[in-house]
């Protein structure tokens, strides 16, 4: 007995853990066939990292695939961040991962590609500013863990100041949206106007382009996700992005664009974005297929009814009602951050309200569903899985304004669904 003691311990005082920390993955390409693995290497020297599959019988089937060399590295904020690009992944497939230092070896996490097909439903969770608010935005982190959606959309203003110390908190609190079994909700980000520059993306989340525009593919050609920088200029480069991504995508049965400063805010002292109005609108309402775009930035909560530009003499600032051609624009918030009245409704809101809040959303072939989920019971609401992630879980506590909790759009009237 003494002998079995004493090799037990010393067992566990030779065995060490790596230091890699902060481990993220993110979408930003082809979300059915590419994956991006991040991390902070807060100690010791990165060795390899291993990955496999769920699609073998047994474990002698398991096939185990490494990668010794890192695609990239660098020290934004203070942190030693590490970057590992995957490709070739199947789709609709759950990838375990160990990322083992000379430290030791990590945890063992997972995340799942997405479908390659149209027929596959596409879940989302979208939202954004969380700046600095760590009990609130912790709610929000631990249902992302629940939901089991397969991305999270982050639209901008991660942090209040830009600060090593703040990104720092806000990665301790990411992981709270890991599940317990490892689950990683892979993210989506876009910049918001706390984000000093387009490079603290680029470096922590390894957004594919400098600007800070680009485009994500889901479910085949389920839909094109356009991930816009509103903190930038709206003509020249990226406006010659968001045309051509459109035009390319312009088959697929959705196209939704994220950015953060809302074109119309619904809280009276924030600016409206006319350069947004001039440049991005006229494109997005070129295309049948754009009927959503998500917003952030002020704080509150709105969706409106489907709108269109006009200068006719009933708009208001600009836009009109359209119900079977219009755009929905949603979201303005609040993932933590702190709350503003919503004061500015429009003839077109649907609904408005200052709540802390994330939308989220349903994709299929037919229409698009969007709901906004009131965070802050996280603790009690059921654990989702991936096959039952398409419905409600109990206690799940949806905003209800007097229009109904449920928002649907559908293709335009004449658009023939593949």
């Amino acid at each position: 007995m003494k002998h079995f003691l004493f090799t037990v311990f010393l067992f566990v005082l030779n065995f060490s853990y790596s230091k890699a920390r902060f481990v993220r993955v993110v979408f930003n390409s082809i979300a059915s066939e590419e994956a991006t693995i991040i991390w902070d290497q807060e100690e010791g020297e990165f060795v390899r990292f291993i990955y496999y599959d769920n699609n073998f019988k047994n474990e002698t089937e398991k096939k185990m695939m490494l990668v010794s060399k890192l695609s990239s590295s660098n020290n934004a904020r203070g942190f030693s961040t590490k970057i590992i690009r995957l490709n070739n992944l199947r789709p609709k497939t759950k990838y375990f991962f160990q990322i083992i230092d000379s430290q030791g070896e990590n945890r063992l996490y997972y995340f799942s590609t997405c479908g390659n097909s149209p027929n596959d439903p596409i879940s989302f969770i979208a939202g954004g500013d969380s700046r600095d608010r760590s009990v609130v935005r912790r709610k929000a982190n631990v249902l992302v863990s629940k939901l089991k959606a397969h991305a999270v959309l982050f639209n901008g203003d991660f942090t209040g100041l830009d600060l090593p110390n703040q990104w720092n908190e806000w990665f301790m609190d990411w992981e709270y949206s890991i599940a317990a079994d490892g689950r990683i909700t892979p993210l989506v980000v876009t910049r918001g106007n706390h984000e000093l520059s387009n490079s603290v993306l680029v470096k922590l989340f390894d957004v594919p382009n400098n600007g800070v525009y680009y485009s994500t593919e889901f479910g085949g050609d389920l839909l094109n996700l356009i991930s816009l920088n509103s903190e930038i200029l709206k003509i020249g480069a990226q406006k010659f992005f968001l045309s051509s991504t459109l035009k390319k995508h312009e088959n697929f049965h959705w196209q939704i664009a994220q950015y953060h400063r809302p074109i119309r805010p619904h809280v009276k002292h924030k600016k409206e974005m006319e350069t947004q109005y001039r440049n991005f609108v006229p494109l997005f309402e070129k295309y049948a297929n754009l009927r959503l775009c998500l917003e952030n930035d002020s704080h509150t909560c709105k969706v409106t009814w489907p709108i269109l530009s006009s200068k006719d003499t009933s708009a208001s600032e600009g836009f009109i009602r359209n119900d079977e051609n219009g755009i929905v624009y949603a979201g303005e918030g609040c993932w933590g951050a702190p709350l503003r009245k919503a004061d500015d409704f429009k003839p077109w809101t649907r609904d408005a309200e200052a709540v802390n809040q994330f939308n989220w959303i349903f994709i299929t072939k037919e229409k698009i569903e969007l709901r906004t989920v009131l965070y802050e019971n996280s603790d009690i609401v059921e654990e989702l899985t991936e096959e039952t992630r398409f419905t409600l879980p109990k206690n799940i506590n949806l905003w209800n304004p007097s229009n109904g909790n449920l928002v649907e759009i559908y293709q335009q009237k004449g658009r023939k669904v593949k």
